[in-house]
Protein backbone atom coordinates (compact mmCIF):
# COMPACT_ATOMS: atom_id res chain seq x y z
CA UNK A 1 0.00 0.00 0.00
CA UNK A 2 1.18 3.20 -1.06
CA UNK A 3 1.19 6.43 1.28
CA UNK A 4 2.80 9.70 1.80
CA UNK A 5 5.08 10.09 4.57
CA UNK A 6 6.12 13.69 4.25
CA UNK A 7 8.55 13.66 7.69
CA UNK A 8 10.55 16.75 6.91
CA UNK A 9 7.82 19.19 6.08
CA UNK A 10 6.13 20.73 9.20
CA UNK A 11 2.79 21.81 7.37
CA UNK A 12 3.28 26.11 8.70
CA UNK A 13 4.25 29.24 6.81
CA UNK A 14 7.11 30.76 8.19
CA UNK A 15 7.33 35.48 7.61
CA UNK A 16 10.86 36.88 8.63
CA UNK A 17 10.77 40.00 10.93
CA UNK A 18 13.12 42.07 12.18
CA UNK A 19 16.71 41.00 11.78
CA UNK A 20 20.16 42.27 11.84
CA UNK A 21 21.55 43.78 8.56
CA UNK A 22 25.16 43.48 10.07
CA UNK A 23 26.87 40.20 9.90
CA UNK A 24 25.85 37.77 11.78
CA UNK A 25 26.96 37.74 15.43
CA UNK A 26 27.77 34.71 17.96
CA UNK A 27 26.36 34.99 21.23
CA UNK A 28 27.68 31.44 22.39
CA UNK A 29 30.44 29.84 21.63
CA UNK A 30 29.14 26.04 22.04
CA UNK A 31 32.43 24.67 23.63
CA UNK A 32 32.50 27.51 26.42
CA UNK A 33 28.95 27.04 26.52
CA UNK A 34 29.96 23.34 28.43
CA UNK A 35 31.61 25.91 30.74
CA UNK A 36 28.89 27.93 32.10
CA UNK A 37 25.37 27.55 30.81
CA UNK A 38 23.59 31.30 29.54
CA UNK A 39 20.58 32.66 31.75
CA UNK A 40 17.76 33.31 29.38
CA UNK A 41 14.44 33.87 31.18
CA UNK A 42 10.97 32.48 29.09
CA UNK A 43 7.66 33.83 30.63
CA UNK A 44 4.83 32.17 28.67
CA UNK A 45 3.63 33.23 25.69
CA UNK A 46 0.86 36.07 25.70
CA UNK A 47 -2.38 34.93 24.10
CA UNK A 48 -3.42 37.70 22.16
CA UNK A 49 -7.45 37.26 21.75
CA UNK A 50 -7.55 35.39 25.44
CA UNK A 51 -8.64 32.23 23.21
CA UNK A 52 -9.56 29.12 25.79
CA UNK A 53 -8.38 26.50 23.13
CA UNK A 54 -5.75 29.09 21.61
CA UNK A 55 -4.26 29.11 25.54
CA UNK A 56 -4.22 25.53 25.45
CA UNK A 57 -1.93 25.04 22.29
CA UNK A 58 0.41 28.45 23.48
CA UNK A 59 0.77 26.33 26.67
CA UNK A 60 1.89 23.32 24.76
CA UNK A 61 4.17 25.55 22.53
CA UNK A 62 5.66 27.13 25.68
CA UNK A 63 6.31 23.83 27.24
CA UNK A 64 7.92 22.25 23.95
CA UNK A 65 10.06 25.23 23.88
CA UNK A 66 11.42 25.03 27.02
CA UNK A 67 12.17 21.65 26.43
CA UNK A 68 14.06 22.11 23.36
CA UNK A 69 16.04 24.98 25.26
CA UNK A 70 16.81 22.60 28.20
CA UNK A 71 17.66 19.15 26.72
CA UNK A 72 20.22 21.55 24.69
CA UNK A 73 22.44 21.74 28.12
CA UNK A 74 23.67 25.55 27.30
CA UNK A 75 20.56 27.40 29.38
CA UNK A 76 19.79 27.86 32.73
CA UNK A 77 16.14 29.19 33.13
CA UNK A 78 15.38 32.62 35.16
CA UNK A 79 11.57 32.62 36.18
CA UNK A 80 10.63 35.98 37.83
CA UNK A 81 8.53 35.29 41.09
CA UNK A 82 6.47 38.22 39.81
CA UNK A 83 5.17 38.14 36.52
CA UNK A 84 2.01 40.49 36.95
CA UNK A 85 4.12 43.67 35.64
CA UNK A 86 5.32 41.16 32.42
CA UNK A 87 1.49 40.51 31.96
CA UNK A 88 0.49 44.11 31.60
CA UNK A 89 3.51 44.45 28.79
CA UNK A 90 3.60 43.95 25.33
CA UNK A 91 6.49 41.98 23.78
CA UNK A 92 7.67 44.54 21.46
CA UNK A 93 11.02 46.37 21.69
CA UNK A 94 9.53 49.49 23.07
CA UNK A 95 8.12 47.75 25.42
CA UNK A 96 10.63 45.58 27.09
CA UNK A 97 12.41 46.86 30.54
CA UNK A 98 15.70 45.62 29.88
CA UNK A 99 17.22 47.01 33.08
CA UNK A 100 14.45 45.24 35.20
CA UNK A 101 15.32 41.80 33.21
CA UNK A 102 19.31 42.21 33.95
CA UNK A 103 18.80 43.03 37.47
CA UNK A 104 17.65 39.27 37.56
CA UNK A 105 20.47 38.16 35.86
CA UNK A 106 19.00 37.44 32.17
CA UNK A 107 21.09 37.33 29.52
CA UNK A 108 18.41 36.38 27.00
CA UNK A 109 14.67 36.75 26.70
CA UNK A 110 11.99 34.82 24.87
CA UNK A 111 8.98 36.76 24.41
CA UNK A 112 5.93 37.12 22.06
CA UNK A 113 2.21 36.54 21.49
CA UNK A 114 0.24 34.35 19.42
CA UNK A 115 -3.82 34.16 18.47
CA UNK A 116 -5.84 31.01 16.75
CA UNK A 117 -8.24 31.73 13.91
CA UNK A 118 -10.04 28.39 13.04
CA UNK A 119 -7.83 25.64 13.03
CA UNK A 120 -4.45 27.33 12.50
CA UNK A 121 -2.37 29.29 15.01
CA UNK A 122 -0.14 32.49 14.95
CA UNK A 123 2.96 32.67 16.97
CA UNK A 124 4.90 36.30 16.57
CA UNK A 125 7.90 35.30 18.57
CA UNK A 126 10.79 37.49 19.72
CA UNK A 127 14.61 36.71 21.30
CA UNK A 128 16.24 39.54 23.04
CA UNK A 129 20.15 40.39 24.24
CA UNK A 130 19.68 41.97 27.26
CA UNK A 131 22.76 42.84 27.48
CA UNK A 132 22.69 45.06 24.50
CA UNK A 133 18.99 46.18 24.91
CA UNK A 134 18.40 44.89 21.20
CA UNK A 135 16.74 42.21 19.22
CA UNK A 136 18.47 39.23 17.97
CA UNK A 137 15.57 37.96 16.02
CA UNK A 138 11.66 38.45 15.43
CA UNK A 139 9.84 35.76 13.40
CA UNK A 140 5.85 35.22 12.84
CA UNK A 141 4.47 31.30 12.32
CA UNK A 142 1.35 30.20 11.29
CA UNK A 143 1.01 26.15 11.86
CA UNK A 144 -2.35 24.03 11.58
CA UNK A 145 -3.06 22.94 14.79
CA UNK A 146 -2.15 19.66 14.76
CA UNK A 147 1.15 20.91 13.67
CA UNK A 148 1.90 22.92 17.13
CA UNK A 149 4.66 20.72 18.06
CA UNK A 150 6.66 20.96 14.18
CA UNK A 151 5.81 25.28 14.75
CA UNK A 152 8.28 24.67 18.60
CA UNK A 153 10.63 22.84 17.13
CA UNK A 154 11.26 25.24 14.29
CA UNK A 155 11.12 28.46 16.64
CA UNK A 156 13.55 26.81 19.01
CA UNK A 157 15.78 25.74 15.80
CA UNK A 158 15.93 29.49 15.48
CA UNK A 159 17.04 30.33 18.65
CA UNK A 160 19.61 27.58 18.33
CA UNK A 161 21.28 29.24 15.00
CA UNK A 162 21.04 32.89 15.76
CA UNK A 163 22.62 32.81 19.39
CA UNK A 164 25.01 29.97 18.48
CA UNK A 165 26.01 29.96 14.59
CA UNK A 166 24.64 26.25 14.31
CA UNK A 167 21.48 24.58 13.41
CA UNK A 168 19.18 23.56 16.06
CA UNK A 169 18.78 19.87 16.17
CA UNK A 170 15.17 20.01 17.15
CA UNK A 171 13.16 18.92 14.12
CA UNK A 172 15.42 16.15 13.45
CA UNK A 173 14.12 12.65 13.47
CA UNK A 174 15.59 9.21 15.06
CA UNK A 175 14.81 5.83 12.87
CA UNK A 176 14.70 2.64 15.72
CA UNK A 177 13.50 -1.23 15.04
CA UNK A 178 10.99 -2.43 18.00
CA UNK A 179 9.40 -5.52 18.18
CA UNK A 180 5.58 -4.10 19.52
CA UNK A 181 3.45 -5.81 17.49
CA UNK A 182 5.36 -9.10 17.78
CA UNK A 183 7.67 -8.42 14.90
CA UNK A 184 10.24 -6.54 14.62
CA UNK A 185 9.23 -3.38 12.32
CA UNK A 186 11.03 -0.05 11.58
CA UNK A 187 9.49 3.55 13.07
CA UNK A 188 10.29 7.21 13.29
CA UNK A 189 9.85 9.94 16.09
CA UNK A 190 10.99 12.97 16.68
CA UNK A 191 14.45 13.87 18.23
CA UNK A 192 12.60 13.92 21.77
CA UNK A 193 10.82 10.37 21.62
CA UNK A 194 6.95 12.23 20.38
CA UNK A 195 5.10 11.65 17.35
CA UNK A 196 6.16 8.09 16.87
CA UNK A 197 5.12 6.78 13.17
CA UNK A 198 5.44 2.92 11.70
CA UNK A 199 7.25 2.73 8.75
CA UNK A 200 7.54 -0.91 7.62
CA UNK A 201 4.85 -3.59 8.06
CA UNK A 202 6.55 -6.86 6.91
CA UNK A 203 5.55 -9.13 9.57
CA UNK A 204 9.51 -9.93 9.65
CA UNK A 205 12.86 -8.71 11.29
CA UNK A 206 14.06 -5.27 10.08
CA UNK A 207 17.64 -4.67 10.64
CA UNK A 208 20.06 -1.52 10.64
CA UNK A 209 18.24 1.06 9.49
CA UNK A 210 20.42 4.31 7.98
CA UNK A 211 19.22 7.74 6.30
CA UNK A 212 20.19 9.32 3.14
CA UNK A 213 22.08 12.28 3.57
CA UNK A 214 19.63 14.18 2.27
CA UNK A 215 17.08 12.62 5.04
CA UNK A 216 14.34 12.15 2.22
CA UNK A 217 15.44 8.04 2.29
CA UNK A 218 16.16 5.38 4.29
CA UNK A 219 17.71 1.93 3.75
CA UNK A 220 16.90 -1.03 5.96
CA UNK A 221 17.49 -4.80 5.63
CA UNK A 222 14.84 -7.70 6.25
CA UNK A 223 14.21 -11.14 5.38
CA UNK A 224 12.46 -11.79 2.41
CA UNK A 225 10.62 -15.36 0.70
CA UNK A 226 13.07 -16.03 -2.60
CA UNK A 227 12.79 -19.05 -4.67
CA UNK A 228 12.21 -22.30 -3.66
CA UNK A 229 11.00 -20.94 0.09
CA UNK A 230 14.51 -19.53 0.70
CA UNK A 231 14.60 -16.83 3.22
CA UNK A 232 17.04 -14.27 2.40
CA UNK A 233 18.54 -10.84 3.85
CA UNK A 234 17.13 -8.16 1.52
CA UNK A 235 18.11 -4.37 1.09
CA UNK A 236 15.31 -2.18 0.91
CA UNK A 237 14.89 1.59 1.05
CA UNK A 238 12.22 4.24 1.39
CA UNK A 239 11.10 7.15 -0.27
CA UNK A 240 9.91 9.50 2.14
CA UNK A 241 8.43 11.68 0.49
CA UNK A 242 6.39 9.48 -1.73
CA UNK A 243 6.04 6.48 0.20
CA UNK A 244 7.57 4.34 -2.18
CA UNK A 245 9.08 0.77 -1.12
CA UNK A 246 11.95 -1.39 -2.98
CA UNK A 247 14.38 -3.33 -2.95
CA UNK A 248 17.14 -2.72 -4.24
CA UNK A 249 19.61 -5.40 -2.86
CA UNK A 250 18.22 -9.08 -3.17
CA UNK A 251 21.69 -11.10 -3.97
CA UNK A 252 22.02 -14.43 -2.40
CA UNK A 253 23.18 -14.52 1.21
CA UNK A 254 23.71 -11.04 3.37
CA UNK A 255 22.69 -7.16 2.00
CA UNK A 256 23.12 -5.69 5.39
CA UNK A 257 24.58 -3.15 7.50
CA UNK A 258 24.00 -0.22 4.14
CA UNK A 259 25.65 3.04 4.60
CA UNK A 260 25.06 5.80 2.74
CA UNK A 261 28.39 8.21 1.61
CA UNK A 262 27.96 11.98 2.11
CA UNK A 263 27.49 12.69 -1.64
CA UNK A 264 24.13 10.30 -1.60
CA UNK A 265 25.30 8.35 -4.46
CA UNK A 266 26.93 5.40 -2.82
CA UNK A 267 25.93 2.76 -0.43
CA UNK A 268 28.54 0.66 1.32
CA UNK A 269 27.16 -2.63 2.92
CA UNK A 270 28.15 -6.39 3.63
CA UNK A 271 27.49 -8.82 0.84
CA UNK A 272 28.38 -12.50 0.72
CA UNK A 273 26.56 -13.57 -2.94
CA UNK A 274 30.30 -14.22 -3.59
CA UNK A 275 31.15 -16.61 -0.58
CA UNK A 276 32.82 -14.33 2.91
CA UNK A 277 31.08 -11.56 3.69
CA UNK A 278 32.54 -8.74 2.61
CA UNK A 279 31.63 -4.92 2.29
CA UNK A 280 31.15 -3.75 -1.26
CA UNK A 281 29.72 -0.26 -3.11
CA UNK A 282 26.38 0.04 -4.45
CA UNK A 283 24.41 2.95 -6.09
CA UNK A 284 21.70 4.29 -4.92
CA UNK A 285 19.83 1.95 -7.39
CA UNK A 286 21.61 -1.38 -6.02
CA UNK A 287 24.08 -1.58 -9.37
CA UNK A 288 27.40 -0.87 -9.93
CA UNK A 289 28.65 -3.62 -7.65
CA UNK A 290 32.19 -2.70 -6.34
CA UNK A 291 34.41 -5.21 -3.71
CA UNK A 292 36.34 -3.02 -1.34
CA UNK A 293 37.38 -5.86 1.16
CA UNK A 294 38.44 -9.30 0.19
CA UNK A 295 39.40 -11.49 3.70
CA UNK A 296 38.27 -14.70 4.84
CA UNK A 297 37.07 -13.04 7.69
CA UNK A 298 33.70 -11.55 8.81
CA UNK A 299 33.90 -7.63 7.14
CA UNK A 300 30.69 -5.53 7.97
CA UNK A 301 29.24 -2.62 9.68
CA UNK A 302 30.59 -0.11 7.21
CA UNK A 303 30.15 3.71 8.30
CA UNK A 304 31.23 6.63 6.10
CA UNK A 305 33.75 9.16 7.20
CA UNK A 306 32.45 12.88 6.85
CA UNK A 307 34.15 13.60 4.01
CA UNK A 308 32.91 10.46 2.57
CA UNK A 309 37.05 9.47 1.78
CA UNK A 310 37.38 6.59 4.41
CA UNK A 311 35.01 3.76 5.83
CA UNK A 312 35.55 2.32 8.92
CA UNK A 313 34.16 -1.61 9.75
CA UNK A 314 34.04 -4.19 12.09
CA UNK A 315 36.18 -7.36 11.13
CA UNK A 316 37.49 -10.77 12.65
CA UNK A 317 40.40 -10.83 11.09
CA UNK A 318 42.18 -9.86 14.46
CA UNK A 319 40.41 -12.36 15.13
CA UNK A 320 38.80 -10.70 17.43
CA UNK A 321 36.61 -8.28 16.27
CA UNK A 322 38.00 -4.40 15.80
CA UNK A 323 37.64 -1.72 14.04
CA UNK A 324 39.54 -1.09 10.75
CA UNK A 325 39.81 2.36 8.90
CA UNK A 326 40.65 1.96 4.93
CA UNK A 327 40.08 4.39 1.97
CA UNK A 328 36.73 4.12 0.46
CA UNK A 329 38.52 1.90 -3.14
CA UNK A 330 39.57 -0.09 -0.24
CA UNK A 331 43.23 0.45 0.13
CA UNK A 332 45.23 0.87 2.60
CA UNK A 333 43.42 -0.53 5.39
CA UNK A 334 44.74 -0.16 9.19
CA UNK A 335 43.55 -1.63 12.37
CA UNK A 336 42.11 1.30 14.76
CA UNK A 337 40.57 -1.04 17.76
CA UNK A 338 43.27 -3.07 19.67
CA UNK A 339 41.38 -2.57 23.41
CA UNK A 340 38.55 -5.23 23.95
CA UNK A 341 37.35 -8.62 22.92
CA UNK A 342 35.02 -7.04 20.01
CA UNK A 343 34.46 -3.99 18.65
CA UNK A 344 31.30 -2.92 16.70
CA UNK A 345 28.63 -0.63 15.34
CA UNK A 346 31.11 1.75 14.99
CA UNK A 347 30.00 5.30 13.24
CA UNK A 348 31.92 8.45 11.98
CA UNK A 349 30.60 12.12 14.23
CA UNK A 350 29.06 14.57 11.72
CA UNK A 351 32.47 17.20 11.70
CA UNK A 352 34.93 13.70 11.39
CA UNK A 353 36.68 14.14 14.92
CA UNK A 354 35.64 11.31 16.88
CA UNK A 355 33.95 7.68 16.20
CA UNK A 356 31.40 6.10 18.88
CA UNK A 357 31.52 2.38 19.08
CA UNK A 358 30.07 0.09 21.19
CA UNK A 359 32.85 -2.08 23.09
CA UNK A 360 33.04 -5.81 24.93
CA UNK A 361 35.77 -5.24 27.67
CA UNK A 362 34.14 -7.26 30.44
CA UNK A 363 31.59 -9.07 28.72
CA UNK A 364 28.99 -6.44 27.86
CA UNK A 365 29.08 -3.94 26.07
CA UNK A 366 29.43 -0.04 26.63
CA UNK A 367 29.82 3.05 24.47
CA UNK A 368 33.47 4.40 23.49
CA UNK A 369 34.82 7.28 21.53
CA UNK A 370 37.86 6.96 19.36
CA UNK A 371 39.97 9.43 17.46
CA UNK A 372 40.17 8.31 13.81
CA UNK A 373 43.99 7.94 14.28
CA UNK A 374 43.62 5.40 16.87
CA UNK A 375 44.05 7.74 19.90
CA UNK A 376 42.12 9.11 22.37
CA UNK A 377 39.94 6.41 23.69
CA UNK A 378 37.29 7.19 25.61
CA UNK A 379 34.41 5.62 27.78
CA UNK A 380 31.33 7.10 27.39
CA UNK A 381 29.07 4.47 29.29
CA UNK A 382 29.73 1.92 32.41
CA UNK A 383 27.64 -0.72 32.69
CA UNK A 384 26.60 -1.08 36.06
CA UNK A 385 24.25 -4.56 36.16
CA UNK A 386 25.71 -6.53 33.29
CA UNK A 387 22.99 -4.69 30.97
CA UNK A 388 24.50 -3.75 26.87
CA UNK A 389 24.68 -0.16 25.82
CA UNK A 390 24.82 -0.66 21.90
CA UNK A 391 24.19 0.71 18.31
CA UNK A 392 25.08 4.15 18.87
CA UNK A 393 24.00 7.13 16.58
CA UNK A 394 25.14 10.94 16.67
CA UNK A 395 22.46 14.13 16.36
CA UNK A 396 23.21 15.95 13.65
CA UNK A 397 25.20 18.59 15.64
CA UNK A 398 27.41 15.84 17.18
CA UNK A 399 26.56 16.81 20.09
CA UNK A 400 24.58 13.64 21.55
CA UNK A 401 24.72 10.32 21.27
CA UNK A 402 21.22 7.86 20.73
CA UNK A 403 22.29 4.22 21.63
CA UNK A 404 19.98 1.21 23.13
CA UNK A 405 20.34 -0.52 26.55
CA UNK A 406 18.81 -3.09 28.10
CA UNK A 407 19.63 -2.06 31.89
CA UNK A 408 15.54 -2.28 32.40
CA UNK A 409 15.99 -5.92 31.30
CA UNK A 410 14.65 -5.21 27.69
CA UNK A 411 16.11 -3.26 25.32
CA UNK A 412 15.24 0.99 24.75
CA UNK A 413 16.84 4.05 24.14
CA UNK A 414 18.74 6.55 26.30
CA UNK A 415 21.03 9.16 24.94
CA UNK A 416 24.00 10.91 26.37
CA UNK A 417 26.11 14.14 25.37
CA UNK A 418 29.37 13.53 23.33
CA UNK A 419 31.32 14.16 26.27
CA UNK A 420 29.78 11.27 28.14
CA UNK A 421 27.02 13.41 30.78
CA UNK A 422 23.58 13.90 31.14
CA UNK A 423 23.03 10.19 30.31
CA UNK A 424 19.35 9.81 30.37
CA UNK A 425 16.58 7.84 29.00
CA UNK A 426 14.60 8.59 25.37
CA UNK A 427 12.17 5.96 24.46
CA UNK A 428 10.91 3.27 26.95
CA UNK A 429 7.68 0.86 27.48
CA UNK A 430 7.80 0.43 23.49
CA UNK A 431 8.75 -3.45 23.34
CA UNK A 432 12.26 -3.97 22.70
CA UNK A 433 14.13 -1.31 20.60
CA UNK A 434 17.19 -1.40 19.02
CA UNK A 435 19.02 0.00 16.09
CA UNK A 436 18.54 3.83 16.86
CA UNK A 437 19.69 6.30 13.75
CA UNK A 438 19.41 9.57 14.05
CA UNK A 439 18.48 11.48 11.22
CA UNK A 440 20.93 14.33 9.47
CA UNK A 441 19.14 18.33 9.58
CA UNK A 442 15.63 18.02 7.98
CA UNK A 443 14.48 20.99 5.66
Amino acid sequence: MKKSLILGAVGFILFWGIHPLFSKRIYIVVDNARLRQSLISFPPFKNLDENHTAKELGDQINRIARDDLEFSGLFSFIDPRDLSLWDKKGYELSDIDFKEWASLGTEFLIAGGYRSSGDSLTLDARLYDIASAKMVFGKKYIAQEKDVRALAHRFTDAVMEELTGDKGIFQTKVLFVSNKTKHKELYVMDYDGKNIQQLTFHKSIVFSPAWSPDGKKISYSTYTTHEHNIKNLDLFVLDLTTGDQKVISRRSGLNSGASWAPNGKDIALTLSYEGDPDIYLINASGENVRKVTSHPALDVEPAWSSDGQKIIFSSGRAPLAHLYVMNKNGEEVNRLTFAGRFNSSPAWSPKGEKIVFAGDLGGYFDLFLINPNGTGLQRLTKSQNRENNEHPSWSADGRHIVFSSNRSKKYELYMINDDGSNERALLKNYGNITYPAWSPYLE
